[in-house]
């Protein structure tokens, strides 16, 4: 399809869509196009799923797979929450050391204009433009409208960072689902480590900001700005965003929030995601079961088109079909492999750990 006729097949589907009336409601007030542009306000929304989990923890599969189900859909990575309003976040956008954009306007070209090319992505970024003025919540209302009655499924990671960030995505949605997705620290440790080596591969002296501050710091609310030190060690931020979950999650009814480990998935999938689907009242039948354990089938799960390339962890949009089970389970004891001092894990990590389980 050219870009002529992807520009001509959105128009259509814009004027077939919208009432002369709304149209006219439209001219008549500068922030009334977004509620023209919406056919039924009024439906009733499913009650979104937040996967909460620190960058770098397989949750990306996991929202692919959940989005597989009928029932859920999962969008890319839109950090919505960590702004109060679409205007906020816009300019948060402009200072981050990732394209923190990518993944709403992959989600808006997908959802809004029938598929991800550089002519839909260009009309994403104009959507969204248009309505920074709304709050962020709004602006997952709208998403969440156009799969109805499907239910949203969100996992960026960068609400974690803050309490004030998932606090907001509770008081916009206060009937959403929590799902806390642990993972064992060394294998997220290994992870970062791993991703600093593939960044330092393809960039020697690129190595993205939120990546070296995920192997190097320690603070309990950390962001892009905190202070780092020397060494290279990931457990820290696994401990300290972790620990800003549980905190969040306490204040939360029971019906709402949900621990998961990784490995529990990769280990029995079928048994992990039934579990999961009965918890979310949701079918889990075989064929639910079978859709869920190919994230690959997402339309997100690839590079996007040029101008939204990302939206999700480059690994994951390399290699998005589901991982194999590790063949020997990771332990809390041993010194870890990225260091040659003999350092292991901190007693907090390791208390926080068994805490989720582990050993």
């Amino acid at each position: 399809m050219t870009a002529a006729s992807s520009l001509r097949k959105c128009a259509s589907w814009r004027r077939s869509s919208v009432t002369s009336e709304k149209w006219n409601a439209a001219a008549a007030h500068p922030y009334s196009f977004s509620l023209a542009m919406n056919s039924q306000p009024w439906l009733p929304l499913r009650d979104p799923v937040f996967i909460l989990s620190p960058p770098l923890s397989f949750s990306s599969h996991f929202a692919a797979m959940l989005g597989q189900h009928r029932q859920l859909y999962a969008i890319p990575e839109t950090h919505l929450f960590v702004a109060e309003t679409l205007h906020e976040w816009w300019d948060t956008c402009a200072k981050t050391s990732f394209n923190m954009s990518h993944g709403l306007v992959r989600a808006v070209a997908e959802l809004f204009y029938g598929e991800q090319n550089e002519t839909t992505v260009q009309l994403a970024r104009a959507w969204v433009r248009r309505r920074l003025p709304f709050t962020t919540g709004y602006i997952l209302e709208l998403l969440a409208e156009r799969i109805y009655p499907r239910a949203l499924v969100e996992k960026s990671p960068s609400i974690i960072f803050s309490p004030g960030s998932m606090q907001r995505a509770a008081r916009m949605f206060p009937m959403a689902h929590f799902i806390h997705l642990v993972e064992h620290p060394r294998r997220h440790c290994e992870a970062v480590v791993a991703a600093i080596k593939d960044a330092v591969a393809h960039h020697p002296n690129r190595v993205p900001q939120w990546l070296r501050q995920l192997a190097c710091f320690s603070a309990a609310h950390a962001d892009e700005s905190s202070q780092e030190h020397p060494e290279l060690d990931p457990q820290q931020a696994w401990f300290a965003l972790n620990k800003n979950i549980c905190e969040f999650l306490e204040a939360l009814q029971e019906t709402q929030k949900l621990r998961v480990r990784a490995e529990d998935i990769l280990h029995d999938p079928d048994a992990a995601l039934a579990s999961i689907a009965e918890w979310l009242a949701i079918g889990s039948d075989a064929e639910a079961i079978d859709a869920m354990k190919h994230p690959e089938r997402s339309p997100y799960a690839r590079f996007g088109p040029e101008g939204a390339r990302y939206g999700d962890d480059a690994a994951f949009l390399r290699s998005p079909s589901l991982p194999a089970d590790p063949a020997e389970p990771d332990d809390l004891t041993s010194p870890f492999s990225w260091r040659d001092d003999g350092a292991g894990f901190s007693p907090e990590v390791r208390a926080l750990a068994r805490a989720f389980g582990y050993e």
